[in-house]
């Protein structure tokens, strides 16, 4: 019959009430001193399938138990899922690796009702938190046992003794359920589970349960971190169009890359290698890499012409050469008018066109800024600046208030009366907020579109980030993140910034972020800048850097040799982008050899 004290229950022999005989016990000190063992081990041990071992193994030692199964309470808190069983009779070992691999169902907690699952002992057990003993499986009451009877005609196997123990994190709550199966004695015989060693066990399952807490903990603060930093990413790449999956793609080279120099065996990298922790955080610093970007200001991240602001003010500008088109064929009319000859004044007329136009095109041309423009260019220029037109509205009105502001208030009457101006103006009022955005100042900028100040502003987004990061507490093993991610605009020769580091100073990891975010930005498509440049095109380019110094060598030829460019080309890149590369000519050990 059964016995049941504080929930604890275990069967005596119904005909001579004497207790069966239970596996045999170790002595007390025994027991405390693996309990304490054991404790170490679990609060040192991190791998989720490990930890599970560790505890049913530890479990079964206690108890000399032929077998045993551990479940954990599922999120919602609605199942029972499986993740390890273990039976030395059967020679069986079962793990559950994860949603896909899952040799058994989970058992439900509750039926389609809604009313609790006391059916099975497990479910039981994890619905009330009690200890149940049970002496044989088959004349038991009070639970379902047709699954271990069906598993028992399928194998061939005796399930006779349960132990069934709740694992109970430090709020009480049940988290999981260790289940073992058959106490043995001496002789290898299957007897009863002994009471008495029930504290112990239970002692061992509040032990599980603080660890499979705190990994869960863990696990839950790293993927917090991990999904903070790449809602930065998403955000930052969502920021501009322009810009859009660099966040997102500068760790995929990245990781690339670094997994080449790890499967070096032969060459420079043969002796590096990433822990798991060092690849987390190479992988949180490539998302990290241009969070200081978020307070870079969209008109310089968005600038893809050099009169642009918000808008693009070369409509604006064609606007008054169109006013100065129909200015000289007002003036040709009035001579005509006036009595001069006809053909001269329509050949006239004809050649200030052709001027005008021509003098457009060249403004149009510069404001491009796909190509390096030289002197004689800016100085031509100045003189199309130069010409006047006339306007004849009031140009304070419509303005915002802080426009308003900028203009200069001894001049304001003047503003509102009909006036020349330039054609091409660098007004007082165009220079902001640290910005200069002069027409003609902004179209006499020698290569690309943004002004000195421009670049400045976009430089800093390393230096916010690096004082970003800075700020941020990182645990012991993450203390790289702020260099790794930092550092990505330094150049082997030190003429990068902002901190001007050499090679010297800098680890693989730094200056495979360097190479990353380089050959990201040269493959994008998405740059309203540029046209999207072929593989031998981007190679040829880094290639150079690396006979400047600019960038590592080594890695360089790496990234050719392993040929992760390709793999990722086939992969990220445009279908026209994925040209051949001849890597001989690129790679100075295929020269030497």
């Amino acid at each position: 019959m059964a016995d049941e004290r504080n929930g604890v229950s275990y069967y005596q022999n119904e005909t001579t009430g004497s207790k069966q005989v239970t596996a045999p016990r170790k002595a007390d000190a025994d027991h405390l001193a693996e309990l304490v063992e054991l404790g170490v081990a679990l609060s040192a041990e991190q791998g989720r399938e490990e930890l599970n071992q560790k505890i049913l193994m530890a479990a079964r030692t206690f108890t000399n138990a032929d077998g045993g199964s551990l479940y954990l309470v599922n999120r919602e808190e609605t199942e029972l899922h499986f993740r390890i069983m273990v039976n030395d009779t059967l020679n069986t070992f079962f793990v559950s690796d994860g949603e896909t691999d899952k040799p058994f169902p989970p058992l439900q907690l509750y039926d389609d009702q809604g009313a609790p699952n006391h059916a099975n002992i497990a479910t039981y057990v994890a619905l009330t938190g009690n200890v149940i003993n049970i002496e044989d499986a088959y004349s038991a009451k009070g639970f379902d046992f047709s699954g271990t009877r069906a598993f028992d005609a399928k194998t061939g196997y005796r399930s006779r003794s349960f132990l069934t123990v709740p694992l109970k994190n430090t709020s009480g709550a049940v988290i999981g359920v260790l289940q073992l199966i058959n106490a043995r004695d001496d002789a290898g015989n299957v007897v009863s589970f002994d009471p008495a060693i029930e504290p112990i066990i239970n002692a061992l399952a509040s032990q599980a349960a603080v660890a499979i807490e705190n990994r869960r903990l863990l696990v839950a603060q790293r993927d917090l971190m991990e999904s903070f930093v790449r809602v930065l990413g998403h955000a930052i790449d969502a920021k501009s169009p322009h810009t859009a999956g660099h966040c997102a793609r500068v760790p995929i080279i990245a990781r690339m890359l670094a997994q080449a120099a790890v499967d070096d065996n032969k060459g420079p990298f043969s002796s590096f290698d990433l822990t798991d922790r060092e690849w987390y955080e190479l992988d949180l610093a490539a998302w990290l890499h241009d969070c200081g970007k978020i307070v870079t200001p969209e008109h310089v991240m968005e600038k893809a012409t050099k009169l642009e602001t918000i808008n693009n003010r070369i409509h604006e500008i064609r606007t008054r050469f169109e006013v100065l088109r129909r200015d000289a064929e007002i003036e040709m009319l009035r001579r005509k008018l006036d009595g001069d000859d006809h053909h001269q004044c329509e050949a006239d007329f004809a050649r200030r066109v052709n001027e005008l136009e021509s003098q457009f095109a060249m403004v149009a041309g510069a404001n491009i800024g796909d190509c390096e423009l030289d002197t004689d260019t800016i100085y031509a220029l100045h003189d199309i600046a130069a010409q006047k037109w006339t306007r004849h509205f009031d140009r304070t009105l419509g303005l915002s208030w802080a426009e308003s502001e900028r203009l200069c208030q001894d001049d304001i009457s003047s503003l509102k009366e009909p006036a020349e101006e330039s054609l091409l103006m660098d007004r007082e009022d165009q220079q902001y907020n640290g910005f200069n955005q002069g027409e003609l100042y902004n179209l006499s900028v020698p290569r690309g579109t943004l002004t000195s100040e421009e670049r400045q502003v976009i430089n800093d987004h390393v230096v916010v980030t690096q004082d970003m990061l800075a700020k941020l507490p990182y645990p012991r093993d993450l203390q790289g993140i702020p260099a790794i991610a930092g550092n990505h605009h330094e150049k082997m020769d030190g003429s990068g910034y902002p901190r001007g580091l050499t090679g010297d100073d800098m680890g693989i990891l730094e200056k495979v972020m360097v190479i990353a975010d380089i050959f990201e930005a040269l493959t994008a498509v998405d740059r309203p800048y540029k046209r999207p440049k072929p593989l031998s095109e981007c190679i040829s380019i880094l290639a150079d850097m690396r006979d400047k110094g600019q960038i590592d060598g080594d890695l360089f030829e790496l990234f050719l040799t392993s040929g992760m460019h390709q793999e990722y080309g086939r992969k990220y890149l445009r279908e026209d982008q994925c040209d051949e590369v001849d890597i001989a000519q690129f790679c100075h050990s295929f020269t030497q050899g």
